[in-house]
């Protein structure tokens, strides 16, 4: 039986997946076009810490293909940009979800 000082690790699961829910919902999605397509516009003018920043923000809250680029970033960024680019070991696990 799950109390409320134990819960088992599925209810715990969704508890999580509920709260990410609603994070996202917390931004308007005209805000989160318009961060995107300012994260757009910085990886256009090369401008690519400012670019992942905002792309991190977005997949933070859930944002699948601002959370696929954050990881293009975190992964072959180096090589491919010329920077480096880091997130915790829960965001990685976070964006590769929300990026599928």
């Amino acid at each position: 039986m799950i109390t409320n000082e134990s819960y088992s690790y599925t209810e715990a699961r969704r508890r999580v997946s509920i709260a990410k829910r609603d994070a996202s919902l917390a931004v308007p999605s005209s805000e989160r076009a318009r961060c995107f397509g300012e994260a757009m516009r910085l990886m256009e003018d090369g401008r690519w810490q400012h670019a992942f920043t905002r792309l991190a923000e977005l997949a933070d809250v859930g944002h699948p293909l601002a959370a696929r680029i954050a990881l293009l970033l975190v992964r072959r960024g180096t090589r491919l940009f010329g920077g480096s680019f880091h997130a915790s070991a829960r965001q990685l696990v976070s964006w590769e979800r929300a990026g599928h």
